[in-house]
C-alpha cells in the first residue's frame, strides 16, 4: 500500500493501490509535456503503391484514358487495400496481373453506375464521392471517407468539412492508414493581383511525405503517384513543395470571389504553364 500527504487540503490519501498512483504521475507527465507531434515523415508505403499512367495504352481506358485520372488514381489505391490490406472482394476477378486489376477497377470506376468518367470531361468531385462509395459497398465492405474543400459535398458520402485544406491533415490521415487523394485545381492568375480563376484540375495519390527527392527530411513535401505522368523509368514519384497562400482570392465564372488565404498552392514539383497556379482544391482520405 501506498500513503500521500495531501498538504493542499490538509488531509491524507491512505491504502491507495500503486497502479491508482502511476496513473495519477502519468497523467500529470502528459499534461506537461504537451501535445503529441506527429511524425515528421512517412514513406511506408512508396514502394508499395501502383502506379499506372492514365494513358498507358496497355489500361485499355476509354478515349485512351485522358480524362481518367480520378478512376486510375482510385484504383491504384483500392489495388493497394486488396493487395497490401487483404481486402480482395474489391477486385472483380483473381489472378490477373496488376496491370489488368488496375485497368479492371479503373474502367468499372468510370461507367455510369460509379463515377460517370466523361471521356472530354472527367469526373466531378460528387461522382468521384458517389463511385468510391458505392464500389466499396457493392464488395461488401463499409467505408469511411472524409473529405475537407473548396465545395460542399453531400454528407451521405462521408466526413464533409468544407474548408482550406492544410499539410497536417495530410500528413496524420496517412499516418493513421489512410488512403488519400489529392484534388489538384489548376488556377489562371486574373487580371489584378492574388486573383485566380479555375481552368481545369488534376487528381493524384498521396504515397509519402516528409522527405523530397534527395531523400532529405523536409516537412512541407508530399509524395505522390500521379496518373497524369506518362510511362518513363525517368518518372516514378513527384514531390510537391506545398505553402500556404496569403491574400489570394478564387473568381469562379460569375466573376464571384471567395477567400482563397490558407489554400495550399503548389510551389514545387510540377510543370506547371507560365502564369499558372496549382491549389489543393480538396483532401479526400479513404478508410476501410
Amino acid at each position: 500500500m501506498f500513503h500521500i500527504d495531501d498538504m493542499r487540503y490538509g488531509k491524507s490519501i491512505r491504502n491507495v493501490p500503486m497502479n491508482s498512483v502511476i496513473l495519477v504521475v502519468l497523467m500529470i507527465v502528459l499534461f506537461f509535456a504537451g501535445p503529441v507531434q506527429a511524425a515528421s515523415y512517412d514513406t511506408s508505403r512508396m514502394d508499395q503503391f501502383p502506379d499506372f499512367s492514365q494513358t498507358d495504352p496497355a489500361l485499355r481506358l476509354p478515349g485512351g484514358g485522358t480524362h481518367y485520372c480520378v478512376p486510375v488514381a482510385t484504383a491504384n489505391a483500392l489495388v493497394w487495400y486488396a493487395k497490401e490490406r487483404g481486402y480482395t472482394d474489391l477486385l472483380p476477378v483473381k489472378g490477373m496481373s496488376m496491370t489488368e486489376k488496375v485497368s479492371t477497377v479503373a474502367r468499372q470506376l468510370g461507367e455510369s453506375r460509379y463515377m460517370s468518367t466523361a471521356p472530354k470531361g472527367g469526373t466531378s468531385h460528387v461522382k468521384f464521392m458517389q463511385g468510391l462509395s458505392s464500389y466499396i459497398s457493392d464488395a461488401g465492405y463499409s467505408s469511411k471517407i472524409s473529405y475537407r474543400g473548396r465545395w460542399n459535398m453531400p454528407k451521405k458520402y462521408g466526413r464533409i468539412d468544407v474548408g482550406a485544406p492544410d499539410i497536417y491533415s495530410i500528413q496524420d490521415k496517412f499516418s493513421n492508414g489512410s488512403a488519400v487523394f489529392l484534388s489538384i485545381g489548376y488556377y489562371k492568375e486574373g487580371d489584378r493581383p492574388g486573383e485566380l480563376k479555375r481552368i481545369g484540375g488534376h487528381f493524384v495519390t498521396v504515397v509519402g511525405f516528409g522527405v523530397d527527392k534527395n531523400g532529405n527530411v523536409d516537412r512541407d513535401m508530399v509524395v505522390l503517384h500521379d496518373p497524369g505522368d506518362r510511362r518513363s523509368p525517368d518518372v516514378k514519384k513527384r514531390y510537391l513543395r506545398l505553402e500556404q497562400m496569403r491574400r489570394n482570392r478564387f473568381i469562379n465564372r460569375r466573376g464571384d470571389e471567395s477567400d482563397a488565404s490558407e489554400h495550399l498552392k503548389i510551389t514545387e514539383g510540377m510543370n506547371l504553364r507560365r502564369g499558372v497556379v496549382g491549389v489543393i482544391d480538396a483532401v479526400v482520405a479513404l478508410d476501410l
